[in-house]
């Protein structure tokens, strides 16, 4: 009898413990990870007339003046933007894997979303994210100016998904709001399933074409002067403070070094996109915006196409 009652004690024991930690259990993973910073529907609402108000290049055929240069990417652009004149294009409206040129479309969410000086938390799970890292630290608070010039310098995967973190409350909330914005500004071959641009194993990869990268771009240049500024920063030390330690981030751009006149804005690479860019170039008092996808060898074709085309 004592054995039944006890068995009977610890079964109703237990189901009282399973029916208290399930819903406790899907709570949290619906909850923020952190808690988001930013009015998401309000961001959301001011994004209604972006499509008419951004850029576009006064023409966009799939190839124009191809055949007068050989570059071993597999698409790619050349636009005078000062002008707005077509220079060059090879297979500018395919849809291709963008690898770290997500980020453009990250720091851009950011920039909308919250001010530079707002601090964000680094979770676990943010400084666990690999490959390119800012090495941030769990724990570590860092101002979203801060965050962004280790994802824009050295394509900080880890500082791309603090950001998403942050802003949002979870990483997919953040996806959809910059797939949002894609669709605001119409760019309707463009599409992200991360915030940072590493391949995904059994899952598509963020992809978009020549044109809309360069129209995400020149949008990003145009409405912050910040993160022109960042962009074209060759390096610069965070220091350490209550919040952080220190940082020393270099542009993994190159800048001058790859090519006179570069002044931003990212390279990026995954074995899905191979090396990829969106490049800035300054020369005569006029921008070049110069779009490469799908490279094995990026700085060649960079040197191939400006040297033919600016010198």
């Amino acid at each position: 009898m004592k054995v039944k009652k006890f068995f009977l004690t610890s079964l109703f024991f237990l189901l009282f413990l399973l029916a208290v930690s399930l819903p406790i259990r899907y709570y949290n993973q619906k909850r923020p990870l952190i808690s988001p910073i930013s009015d998401i529907l309000q961001i959301v609402s001011a994004w209604s007339k972006d499509s008419d108000l951004a850029w576009r290049p006064e023409k966009q055929p799939d190839n124009f003046a191809s055949w007068e240069i050989e570059i071993a990417a597999q698409a790619g652009l050349v636009i005078n933007l000062t002008k707005n004149k077509l220079l060059w294009a090879k297979n500018a409206n395919q849809t291709m894997s963008i690898a770290s040129l997500t980020k453009i479309m990250t720091a851009l969410i950011a920039l909308e979303s919250v001010p530079l000086e707002q601090r964000m938390i680094i979770s676990y799970q943010a400084a666990q994210v690999g490959e390119a890292t800012m090495n941030l630290a769990a724990g570590e608070k860092l101002a979203l100016e801060e965050l962004l010039y280790g994802l824009m310098l050295v394509s900080g995967n880890d500082a791309a998904f603090a950001i998403a973190e942050n802003v949002a409350g979870r990483n997919s909330l953040f996806i959809n709001l910059m797939n949002e914005k894609a669709h605001s500004l119409g760019l309707k071959k463009t599409k992200f399933y991360n915030p940072h641009g590493l391949d995904q194993e059994g899952s598509q990869n963020n992809h978009s074409t020549a044109y809309e990268l360069a129209i995400l771009a020149k949008y990003t240049l145009d409405k912050f002067p910040k993160f022109r500024n960042i962009v074209g920063t060759s390096h610069i030390i965070l220091d350490a403070n209550e919040n952080h330690k220190q940082y020393f981030l270099e542009n993994n751009l190159g800048l001058d070094k790859t090519y006179p006149g570069l002044i931003g804005i990212k390279p990026g690479y995954t074995d899905s996109a191979l090396y990829c860019l969106v490049g800035l170039i300054e020369k005569s008092n006029e921008e070049i915006l110069v779009i490469l996808l799908n490279s094995p060898h990026l700085k060649q074709d960079l040197v191939s196409l400006l040297s033919y085309w600016l010198e």
